[in-house]
């Protein structure tokens, strides 16, 4: 017998919401996507958190939807823009607490670094985020197309591999994140639902996290729930920052005779790299060396966290 969206309704809610209530954080990063909205809503069931979003653009897709979901669930909503100086500053603060120039990691977590720098200062002790929810019920597109087969060994490999910026950007700051989503018992969980309840069509349109968005919509806004998927650097305007941070075509050709880069933005951020390491670290015992930075990449790795090259081989 083919497994339904109730034999796991129940447990996904139950499990979700112990989790929760296991360490309540007293602030959330809301991006008014699926994934804290559903937190937002369990963690309203122990205190009313609140909701820090940050944004580069008042086009900024997650501003609109986030603010539905904080008005939804009566949430004090603190909304916070950034500017050009804001995303520098805290893109030398990521390199150097990351070690890394690779520039979609960059671009990702300049707003969720200024997000945390803001909730700090607005006396928040504990912040929840939503990392897990895409790599655990196959959220992104990539994925739509791949056998059944394929996107289970996927989700498999990542929840034993995956890192998520958040926690060591919170404590470089005194800020504590919590994850529910990287929990074990819901990892497990999540690990038991088939694909094909993760990957659905809904009015023509295909959407990962399937089973999270129909048990629930009775809870949200159906616009939040039937949200398209939007990488942080969409939703929060910050991939405009790439035609912002580059550097001019003689600084390009020099730098790249030092490391492969993809583009002027690569340079960019390779730039304030070296003022702070000099070079990319050597590959320790057992690990593999970077065919674009030369730098180690741990074993089982697909890609080079110091400059983002991939896929490994």
């Amino acid at each position: 017998m083919n497994a339904s969206i109730e034999d796991f309704s129940d447990d996904l809610v139950k499990t979700l919401s112990s989790v929760i209530g296991e360490d309540v954080g007293d602030g959330i990063l809301l991006s008014g996507g699926l994934d804290t909205s559903i937190l937002a809503y369990l963690l309203c069931r122990y205190l009313k958190p609140k909701a820090v979003t940050v944004f580069y653009g008042y086009d900024a897709p997650d501003l609109y939807y986030a603010k539905q979901v904080a008005e939804f669930l009566g949430l004090e909503h603190y909304a916070k823009g950034f500017t050009v100086d804001d995303a520098l500053e805290a893109a030398r603060n990521i390199i150097r607490i990351l070690g890394t120039f690779d520039p979609m990691e960059i671009r990702n977590d300049i707003p969720l670094y200024v997000g945390l720098r803001y909730a700090k200062s607005l006396n928040i002790k504990s912040i929840v985020t939503g990392d897990g929810g895409d790599e655990l019920f196959a959220g992104y597109s990539f994925l739509f197309n791949l056998k059944p087969s394929e996107v289970e060994e996927w989700i498999r490999n990542i929840s034993k591999n995956w890192f998520f910026a958040s926690k060591p950007l919170g404590k470089s700051i005194g800020l504590k994140v919590i994850q529910p989503l990287t929990n074990s018992r819901v990892i497990d969980l999540a690990l038991r639902i088939p694909v094909e309840l993760k990957i659905g069509v809904f009015k023509g349109v295909k959407y990962g996290k399937w089973i999270l968005r129909r048990v629930f919509e009775k809870y949200l806004p159906s616009e939040v729930v039937w949200r398209v998927k939007n990488p942080l650097e969409i939703g929060s305007g910050s991939i405009k920052l790439s035609e912002v941070f580059r550097v001019d075509d003689y600084e390009f050709r020099e730098l790249s005779r030092i490391v492969k880069l993809r583009d002027s933005e690569h340079a960019f951020y390779f730039k304030i790299y070296l003022e702070i390491f000099k070079e990319p670290p050597k590959p320790k015992s057992g690990e593999l060396k970077c065919p674009s930075c030369g730098g180690g990449v741990k074993a089982g790795q697909r890609y080079c966290r110091i400059c983002g090259h991939y896929p490994l081989r």
